[in-house]
């Protein structure tokens, strides 16, 4: 009902001309859009999980629609001292990318470099080493795949239960016990993927051919070191997507994602903007944060940043396959960003994380 309202709202706001008004605005002016992506389908990623993916077409829609209606697309460094500098051009934003999987070279660039439109990409670098795909994501993903089938747990040596996976909140659960088994076991990387691989057999799923189009797995160094950094950004999103309690463990992801992109990327710039991992955030972090030199820091909490915004705790906008072009165009221009929204049950759509 709230979403409805809201949609004949921004429709009728475009027609009196409320979107033209509000984007030239002082007021829009002084403000910084800053888009959140996840992963462009390769396949049919957007279908097991809309919040996560967006298929190439709907994104190259976004990037068309956003040069036509002449918006200033910043690079993130050049539009966080503009934003706080107080000369901001008009009508900006910018694109940030969390994860760094291995669709953002493959359908992504691409498509920003043929848009001329900059990006940052949040590397979370494990499994930029790690070639292999990401475990939570892939288990959920293969249910998923498998969800007109039967699975017997007793064949995985978790549990003595067969499970229909017609439901979806059946198959989070399944998902989740998965995921227990293994951390309560200490499996390691190779032992993840080696359950995936089993769990993929049993479900009648072609785990190797999933492998072989690099389906939910992290851009690699080489993939890394060849985008153009006049048009990509690599900044820091943990090593191991997680951000510990713990000031010496969460400043070690920190450092150990950063020398990685440093030599991934083999460029000296130091990686000073950082995004909370399934946009987990706690005051504490914000003064460890900047002992290691992280100037930024970006959120899921929606909204349009300002000067009065503490840098380190800056909103996004998540845009995915549920945002209609009335609603996206209300983003952009700011309008939306002004109405009632529902609170988030959920941190992030990448909330089962890429731990390992």
């Amino acid at each position: 009902m709230l979403k409805a309202a809201k949609l004949t709202a921004l429709r009728a706001a475009r027609c009196v001309g409320g979107y033209a008004a509000l984007r030239g605005s002082r007021w829009r002016r002084e403000r910084l859009l800053i888009l959140c992506y996840h992963g462009i389908s390769l396949a049919d990623e957007h279908c097991w999980n809309p919040e996560l993916y967006i298929p190439g077409n709907l994104f190259e829609q976004r990037l068309a629609a956003i040069r036509e209606q002449g918006y200033n697309v910043l690079p993130l460094d050049d539009a966080l001292d503009r934003l706080y500098a107080g000369e901001l051009p008009p009508q900006s934003l910018c694109l940030t990318f969390d994860d760094g999987f291995h669709d953002f070279a493959a359908v992504a660039y691409p498509l920003l470099q043929k848009y001329a439109i900059p990006a940052t990409v949040y590397l979370t670098s494990f499994y930029s080493m790690y070639r292999r795909p990401v475990f939570d994501l892939m288990c959920s993903y293969l249910l998923w795949k498998a969800r007109n089938r039967t699975l017997e747990m007793a064949r995985l040596r978790i549990a003595e239960r067969s499970v229909a996976l017609a439901q979806r909140g059946v198959r989070q659960d399944i998902s989740a016990d998965i995921r227990r088994f293994a951390d309560e076991n200490g499996y390691s990387a190779d032992d993840r993927d080696e359950l995936l691989c089993r769990l993929a057999s049993e479900l009648g799923v072609d785990y190797q051919a999933l492998v072989a189009r690099r389906i939910l797995q992290i851009m690699s160094a080489i993939e890394l070191a060849d985008l153009d950094p006049r048009l990509v950004q690599v900044e820091l999103h943990t090593h191991r997507h997680r951000v510990p309690l713990d000031k010496a463990l969460f400043q070690r992801e920190i450092r150990q994602n950063r020398d990685y992109i440093r030599h991934a990327t083999r460029k000296e710039v130091v990686s000073a903007h950082f995004c909370y991992p399934s946009g987990v955030t706690s005051p504490v972090f914000l003064p460890w944060l900047r002992e290691v030199g992280v100037r930024s820091g970006t959120t899921c909490r929606p909204g349009l940043a300002s000067r009065a915004d503490e840098p380190l705790m800056l909103p996004r906008f998540l845009d995915m396959c549920g945002v209609s072009s009335d609603e996206f165009d209300g983003w952009l221009s700011g309008l939306a960003s002004k109405m009632p929204r529902r609170r988030l049950t959920h941190p992030s759509p990448t909330a089962s994380g890429i731990l390992v």
